[in-house]
């Protein structure tokens, strides 16, 4: 029972079924397969190893699908965080995880440029929507150049297959580690609970992918159920183009915490 296997099955029983509508992209359960397997070929070349934490500073898009699912299939802790943290922030996160990859968009990249030496577990950089950076593995160049061969490491249920950052009442982050099977679990009974179905349509709006209500109902459910997740761009930005993604795709399920 790993989280990789959640695309896995999907690509298997819905294959050119829109899993991810972002926009006027629709991408298909298979073809998030392919790339999260090239993803997961890059992220062992880089020397990622079971255990190992890969830091994700991504917003709701396609990218942080391919990237999640290539850390799970790499054997890798995911480390999902609000891409809004600051470099003093990021500091004292980054020293309780100890990623040894992290894989930022661009924004906060620019931001974040000048105190990237103080994050010292990171041996290496992969950026999303940057400019080329000789300093930086582009997500582009990942997924041009690596297969889409099947990549799958041994994991058990009590495996750590995340960890989410919390701060409650302390407003002080708190890293929880859940594990594979944990996850697996609340995805599940999340489709439980929705009644959910291969007919429905998942609609992310307010509700980030970092968030774990986010990645584990919304999305890891909508995948095990083989729903199609529609993210639309400029999340909680625009109340309009929810409205009218909502009734251009359909929507049958909308999330919200």
């Amino acid at each position: 029972m790993s989280l990789a296997s959640i695309l896995e099955n999907a690509a298997a029983r819905f294959k050119d079924k829109a899993a991810i509508i972002y926009g006027e992209q629709r991408i298909s359960f298979t073809s998030l397969e392919e790339d999260a397997n090239r993803m997961a070929h890059a992220l062992k070349k880089l020397g990622v190893k079971k255990g190992d934490r890969v830091a994700m500073l991504q917003s709701s898009n396609p990218e942080f699908v391919v990237t999640f699912f290539g850390i799970m299939k790499a054997g890798g802790i995911a480390v999902p965080l609000d891409s809004r943290y600051v470099a003093d922030e990021l500091e004292i996160l980054f020293k309780d995880c100890t990623p040894r990859v992290l894989v930022i968009e661009n924004p906060p990249l620019a931001s974040l440029l000048p105190a990237l030496d103080r994050f010292k577990s990171i041996g290496q950089i992969i950026t999303v929507n940057a400019e080329p950076d000789k300093r930086f593995i582009g997500y582009k160049e990942i997924i041009a150049k690596y297969p889409a061969s099947h990549v799958q490491t041994e994991v058990s249920p009590e495996d750590t297959a995340i960890i989410s950052y919390t701060g409650g009442p302390t407003m002080k982050p708190h890293g929880v580690a859940l594990s594979h099977g944990s996850v697996y679990t609340e995805a599940v009974n999340s489709v439980i609970g929705f009644e959910q179905t291969e007919k429905d349509v998942m609609m992310l709006f307010a509700l980030p992918m970092y968030h774990q209500f986010g990645l584990t109902a919304a999305l890891l459910g909508s995948f095990s159920a083989g729903t199609t997740v529609v993210v639309v761009p400029g999340t909680g930005r625009s109340i309009d183009s929810f409205m009218e993604a909502v009734e251009k795709e359909k929507g049958t399920i909308y999330p919200g915490v």
